[in-house]
């Protein structure tokens, strides 16, 4: 009776609808990807682009399901006082943790990040694969840097070979 209650759990699980998708989704995600392109648009106003129009970064999906998210601003210079290092943290944005996917939906439970305040959070993404490009995109949300202002991030990836 156990091993026939252990068969059906694992056959809702391998044959419920959405699964396979998710699970090809997840797989073409897998890779490194190199940051062409980051725009915040603030809701009702002007885009913007946080680290300029030739923002540095990399994204690495791995096959166990985890993900490494790193962004500077271009042209950084190494720091000299603490004023200088404060300003290199403001030019930078790195995560990583555990992701799954649902449908065009990639959920990071972040494990480690540079700013504390991101570490043990869920990130939710919308992402759209064509090709060996892929755009990610925030829901709309309330700007820590635009206070008061609600935005939605937009970012284009180019798979690294």
């Amino acid at each position: 009776m156990v091993r026939l209650v252990v068969f059906a759990l694992a056959a809702c699980c391998f044959l419920r609808p959405g699964f396979a998708l998710a699970d090809d989704a997840a797989k073409q995600l897998v890779g490194s990807w190199k940051l062409t392109s980051w725009v915040i648009q603030i809701v009702g106003g002007e885009a913007t682009e946080p680290f300029g129009s030739s923002p540095k970064g990399r994204a690495v999906f791995t096959s166990d399901g985890y993900v490494t998210f790193i962004m500077v601003a271009p042209n950084r210079k190494p720091a000299a006082n603490n004023d200088e290092s404060a300003a290199l943290l403001k030019s930078l944005v790195a995560y990583t943790g555990k992701f799954t996917v649902d449908g065009d939906k990639f959920t990071t439970k972040v494990d480690m990040s540079w700013n504390e305040l991101f570490t043990g959070q869920d990130q939710v993404r919308f992402f759209k694969l064509e090709g060996d490009r892929v755009s990610i995109r925030t829901a709309e949300q309330v700007s820590a840097v635009y206070p008061g202002k609600k935005v939605i991030g937009t970012l284009i990836w180019e798979r690294e070979r």
